[in-house]
Order: structure tokens, then C-alpha cells, then sequence
């Protein structure tokens, strides 16, 4: 009986793991619009295959360098995560701001139809509740994400009287804008607000309700569906990052 190879095993799960990644990267480019995420995922697996593949031939620092992006990258992506579903909504709220997500022509993504999904269980636990739906109109869309939500949710029990479109947002920064002008002129100075989005987008986008003057927002939020999960929190960690850089 041949003695077990333990560095060769653990190489061996590691190029798979690899790989794995990248071809999840690669399939989601065609099944989803362009999305950066898609492509930060090619990029990690491919990472993880040449550390192992040219491991024996790397110099020290390049290993060390490897490792410490790897352990990075995994901190940050479970911190997003964890962060991300405590929720803090009372459904007492005056308003809720659900956050626009890809439309595949004029159908919601999975990605948004999830958020949408937990929009229609806040109304449910508060119908006096004011609902934002925001998000404009993407270079692959054939209507705006908002105008995309609010069909969604009128199919799904919400009262059309309920729903206020925010068509313009392009970023999470002008969702919370633009929906708080909107808020302003409807519900005065005194209101509370809770938001909706993906359990990896809240830690960002609790950030970007502070700085675009909403206060003390709380949050709601919908898991991601696995196969999108990687590429969604890879492109948000880009996303905080570029967050303390430019503070929206």
C-alpha cells in the first residue's frame, strides 16, 4: 500500500478548487450581463491554479504574496457575508429602498427577483410602508430596473400606490440620492428608512446611505443564489475598497 502523499493531496484539492472557479466565471458570462464579478472570478480560480501548478518554482516572496491575496480576499468575502445577514429592519420603517439589480430585458434577474422576493415580505409585515424601487436603465436592459420592480411586485400583491419609481441611479451611492429626494418631498423631515439588497452589498451600501444623508437606515436582506454568490462578493470587495477611496 502506497503511503499518502499529504502535500500532494492537499495540491491536488487546491487545483481543483481552482479551476471550479474559473469555469464558474466563464459559464456565468453567458448566462448573465456583463458584470466585472464574472471576470474577478476567472481571474481568483486562474490565481489558485498557477500558485499550485508553478509552486515548486516560485520565489519565496511570490509565494508569500500568493497566500496573503488568497487570505485577504477570503477574510474580506466572509466578513461581507456574515456582516450582511444581520438584519436590522423593525418593519416599522416609513419607507423601504429595495436596490436595482440586473434585468434580462425586462425580466428581473435571479439576483433581483430575490430582493424583490423580501420586498414583497416587508409589505406584508407593514403596508403603510412606502417602497422605492431604484435603479435606471442599463446599456443590456430593455426598461429601467425600476420600472422592472414595480411590475414584479404589483404581479406579487403589492398596490401599485405603494411603489415610487426612482428611475435614474446607476451606482449604490445614487440610489440612496436620488430615492431620499424622493423621500423628502413625499414623507417631510422625520422618516425611517430601511433598505433591501444581496447579504454582500449591505455592508457597502449601509455606508453609501450615510454619506448620500440617510441616517440610521436599517437593513433587510436576501440571500444570493450560490452559483452568483463568488462573483458578486469579489466585485464588492472592489467596491468597498473603492468606497474608502472615494467615499460613494
Amino acid at each position: 500500500m502506497k503511503n499518502f502523499n499529504f502535500v500532494k493531496t492537499v495540491k491536488s484539492v487546491f487545483l481543483s478548487i481552482g479551476i471550479f472557479i474559473s469555469l464558474i466565471g466563464i459559464a456565468l458570462l453567458f448566462v448573465s450581463n456583463f458584470n466585472i464579478g464574472n471576470f474577478l472570478t476567472i481571474f481568483f480560480g486562474l490565481i489558485i491554479v498557477l500558485l499550485v501548478i508553478f509552486w515548486s518554482k516560485l520565489a519565496k516572496s511570490l509565494k508569500t504574496l500568493g497566500i496573503a491575496v488568497l487570505i485577504l480576499v477570503t477574510v474580506m468575502t466572509s466578513s461581507l457575508i456574515i456582516y450582511g445577514k444581520n438584519d436590522t429592519a423593525t418593519y416599522n420603517e416609513n419607507a423601504v429602498i429595495v436596490l436595482g439589480a440586473a434585468v434580462h430585458g425586462t425580466t428581473p434577474s435571479l439576483t433581483l427577483k430575490r430582493r424583490l422576493d423580501k420586498t414583497v415580505e416587508f409589505y406584508k409585515n407593514n403596508t403603510d410602508a412606502v417602497i422605492v424601487v431604484s435603479g435606471g436603465k442599463g446599456a443590456q436592459e430593455d426598461i429601467s430596473e425600476a420600472e422592472a420592480m414595480k411590475i414584479y411586485l404589483t404581479e406579487h400583491g403589492v398596490p401599485e400606490k405603494n411603489i415610487i419609481k426612482e428611475e435614474k441611479a446607476t451606482s449604490t451611492f445614487a440610489n440612496f440620492e436620488y430615492s431620499k429626494q424622493i423621500l423628502d418631498e413625499k414623507l417631510g423631515e422625520n422618516y425611517t428608512v430601511s433598505f433591501i439588497t444581496n447579504e454582500y452589498h449591505i455592508f457597502r451600501a449601509k455606508l453609501c446611505a450615510e454619506s448620500a444623508g440617510i441616517e440610521n437606515a436599517t437593513h433587510y436582506h436576501c440571500n444570493t443564489n450560490l452559483s452568483y454568490l463568488l462573483s458578486g462578493v469579489l466585485r464588492e470587495c472592489l467596491a468597498v475598497v473603492k468606497y474608502f477611496i472615494f467615499k460613494r
